[in-house]
């Protein structure tokens, strides 16, 4: 290792208790995204606030973009309805080293968590406890913000043997069906780089890609009336006939593709235990193989989903066929986003960089996938045409759960990684 990379390294090491504190002071912010579902739903505001004051005193130069009301429609995909993005601005901070001549190199980090209902811990409060920080986000993605904040303040010391830009860039609503609108208005305003770094994901990895997914509405009739006459169509009933098609459907698509998972997590029904309910709703989580998109993209259907959701359509449709209730009353499906799927191809010298200083800190050949999930990634890649990895310190299992943490010495481990790629990044002559 260089000489000039140890000392970073050491200086790193100094601000190791300053990333403990300061991820606690944004772990314990709610940042919950506003369409959460939950009563914890809040705003990113105070969030982007704060993490501007930090940026600020780190001097950088500091703007903001704002997400536009039709974000979807500019980017050309399927996206939540009657959204709003009052006071939810993209925070955006940029340092020029040397003459700015070399590389820019963007970080991409979103700010909004989900909710907190079911939580085993108190949401935003940051316990700190065998070697570990509890609390929302602090897996998914705050832990990784300020891992990349610390990354970048390090770096800054030794700034004058470094010749490039960093753009970092923290955005809105990815998270609760967001499809990730704050990276797409970043994009789409032109807030670009020559490589990107998009802290999210699963620790250990580099992602080189992500699945893509569809968030479908299946409404279900039934026949209300009384519950003691036995003469009507029990919706939940029916629903539970379509639940089990779904499993059918994504169980046939996972043996296929095993990282492409599917999740029921919306299911609702009925008002009071006297009525037999006439509707149900269920909405799924579909995720879906890169090789999709690219066939529709074949067909003339654009890149994204729209085979797998013909075909998932087909699926509810087949209901029909054996029952004489789904004959008469078909499930209705609707769809509330689809976000593409993305694969970098990785032949590029920054990504070669990347790829050998995460593996020179974690001591071995750095783990190269995609991410099972989406990650805002997929909107770097799609619309700014730049190579893009994910470097994460997120504890598997951990993002979106009821005792959500992340491990410390994780925290610490990514922000070498983070720091000696972009030191290396930036030293591209």
């Amino acid at each position: 290792m260089a000489a000039d990379e140890i000392k970073l390294l050491e200086a790193l090491k100094l601000f190791e208790p300053k990333l403990v504190k300061m991820a606690g002071k944004l772990v314990a912010i709610n940042t919950v995204n506003p369409y959460s579902g939950d009563d914890s739903a809040h705003i990113e505001t105070e969030g982007q606030d704060f993490i501007e004051k930090v940026f600020q005193s780190m001097g950088a130069a500091i703007h903001r973009v704002p997400v536009p009301d039709d974000i979807y429609e500019q980017g050309g995909l399927i996206g939540p309805e009657n959204r709003s993005w009052t006071n939810r601005e993209n925070v955006i901070a940029q340092w020029t080293l040397g003459d700015g001549s070399g590389p820019t190199i963007l970080l991409n980090n979103h700010m909004d968590t989900v909710g907190t209902a079911g939580m085993s811990i108190d949401p935003f409060d940051p316990v700190v406890k065998d070697g570990k920080m509890f609390g929302r986000g602090s897996s998914d993605t705050k832990g990784n913000l300020v891992m990349g904040v610390i990354a970048v303040e390090a770096l800054l010391q030794q700034a004058d043997k470094l010749n490039g830009r960093i753009v970092f860039e923290v955005v809105v609503d990815e998270e609760c069906n967001g499809a990730g609108a704050g990276t797409l208005a970043c994009c789409l305003a032109g807030v670009t780089g020559d490589f990107a770094l998009c802290l999210d994901g699963v620790k250990g990895e580099i992602h080189n890609g992500c699945n893509g997914i569809a968030t479908a509405k299946v409404m279900v009739k039934g026949q209300s009336g009384h519950s003691s006459q036995g003469e009507s169509i029990n919706a939940i009933d029916k629903a539970i006939e379509v639940k089990q098609a779904i499993d059918v459907f994504g169980k046939a698509y996972a043996a296929k593709h095993p990282i492409c998972m599917f999740n029921l997590g919306i299911f609702r029904a009925g008002t009071l235990p006297a009525i037999v309910p006439g509707e149900a709703e269920l909405q799924i989580n579909l995720n879906y193989d890169i090789t999709d998109a690219q066939q529709a993209e074949k067909e003339g259907l654009g890149f994204g989903g729209a085979l797998y959701r013909k075909r998932f359509e087909q699926a509810m449709a087949a209901l029909g066929d054996n029952d004489d209730w789904f004959k008469r009353e078909p499930v209705a499906v609707s769809w509330i986003k689809d976000m593409y799927p993305s694969e970098c191809a990785g032949d590029d010298p920054y990504t070669k960089i990347v790829l050998d200083a995460v593996s020179q800190e974690q001591g071995k050949q750095a783990v190269v996938k995609p991410l099972s999930a989406w990650f805002d990634a997929a909107h770097i890649l799609r619309h700014l045409n730049i190579p893009v990895l994910g470097v994460s310190a997120g504890t598997p299992g951990m993002p979106h759960s009821s005792g959500e943490y992340v491990i410390l010495g994780d925290l610490y481990l990514g922000a070498r990684q983070v720091a000696v790629s972009l030191y290396r990044l930036l030293s591209v002559k």
